[in-house]
């Protein structure tokens, strides 16, 4: 964040803390249960939500340099993610022109800057175009190579972070699908931070139910009350939204002292987690130097995918800094893994019984309302003419 929204923001939070006030919604938010159940509500939001609209895949950091590559399922397609030899990221189906085996997983740097399909060994180049048939160039022959790469996916890369569409090969533009976060980033120079290490987690939950817990911190005084509560406060709340986009800061208890500092000093990031929701399933969360992105996906209504990646400002090059941002790591996936995504496991059972037709988020939960109120606008709208 720039400086002067920082001070913004710490006069915003300062000034409700003082008064007992919040920022609130207009209205109270009455969702059905049924979002969070419903299989052919899932499939709506698979097709037009993760394969119609573009997605956040990962950083800049994930691919350092040339010959860089990581994979990525996005709305149940397979994706390769690379960066070519004139490093401009590109993103492929994952899946072999021949038989359709996977031609990667995980994360790496190819080797030659080429890739072979396990399968068959049929090798492609770094920018998806098909070099080699090994052991049957004549069984092939009739194939116009020159049309036979990978099948290539929208790409974008702005301000640290890479955009993916899963269906159709359209431009993407990167400043508009990052509205009100681009500033944001690049301030705290996100474009320059390394990848420090991936986790994949399941829970017996809604994709929905996982990132609700990060838009609201109405709960901590109740759920974290021997963890993190008596590090930050569970009220006000103050938000930004920008279009489908939102900040939202969560703030320590020592906020509070920067009053009786001059302004030039104050470094929000020393006295809050600073977070970003990005549409539709993408959430930053920046403390200090460190930098987690959540991803989080459904492979049906009841479970969810969660991709959580650490990114630093710098490299760990020692086995101190590494102990650190490991324990930092583990430190971050224990609260959510053992009070938030359990809760909403809880949840879930409920909402899965069909005893309770609905849930109420209250005008105090506002940065919650308006992530839903932002998807119900996303799934009504053709995507392609979105912009």
């Amino acid at each position: 964040m720039h400086h002067l929204d920082q001070v913004s923001a710490v006069h915003r939070f300062l000034e409700h803390l003082r008064n007992a006030t919040t920022d609130l919604a207009p209205a109270v938010l009455r969702l059905p249960a049924s979002v969070y159940t419903d299989a052919a509500h899932h499939r709506r939001e698979r097709d037009r939500l993760w394969r119609e609209r573009p997605v956040v895949a990962g950083l800049s950091a994930d691919l350092p340099e040339p010959g860089s590559w990581f994979t990525a399922d996005v709305g149940a397609v397979p994706l390769l993610v690379t960066r070519d030899a004139d490093g401009r990221a590109r993103a492929f189906v994952n899946g072999c022109r021949h038989r359709g085996g996977r031609i990667a997983d995980g994360r790496g740097r190819a080797e030659g800057r080429v890739f072979r399909c396990p399968f068959h060994s049929w090798t492609y180049a770094i920018d998806g175009c098909l070099v080699a048939i090994p052991e049957a160039e004549d069984a092939f022959a009739a194939l116009d190579r020159s049309a036979f790469g990978l099948h290539e996916r929208s790409c974008a890369e702005h301000a640290g972070v890479i955009l993916v569409r899963a269906v159709g090969d359209g431009p993407l533009d990167g400043a508009d699908l990052l509205r009100g976060v681009a500033g944001d980033l690049t301030a705290l120079g996100i474009p320059d931070y390394h990848h420090f290490e991936t986790k994949t987690t399941e829970w017996k939950c809604n994709w929905k139910l996982a990132l609700d817990t990060f838009l609201e911190s109405y709960h901590v005084f109740s759920l974290h009350r021997e963890s993190v509560h008596p590090w930050y406060f569970s009220q006000p709340m103050i938000y930004d939204g920008f279009g489908s986009n939102l900040r939202f800061p969560v703030f320590r208890r020592t906020v509070e002292k920067l009053a009786e500092s001059p302004e030039s000093t104050w470094e929000l990031a020393d006295h809050a987690t600073l977070q970003w929701w990005v549409a539709p399933n993408a959430l930053f969360s920046y403390t200090r130097d460190e930098l987690f992105l959540w991803r989080f996906h459904s492979p049906r209504p009841d479970r969810c995918v969660a991709v959580t990646s650490l990114y630093t400002r710098s490299p760990a090059t020692t086995e101190d800094a590494t102990n650190r941002l490991e324990e930092a790591f583990a430190l971050q996936l224990q609260v959510a893994g053992r009070e938030d995504f359990p809760m909403q496991e809880k949840v879930q059972e409920v909402l899965g019984s069909r005893a309770l037709p609905e849930i109420v988020f209250g005008r105090n939960e506002v940065a919650a309302i308006h992530f839903h109120r932002a998807l119900e606008d996303l799934l009504a709208h053709d995507p392609e003419g979105d912009g």
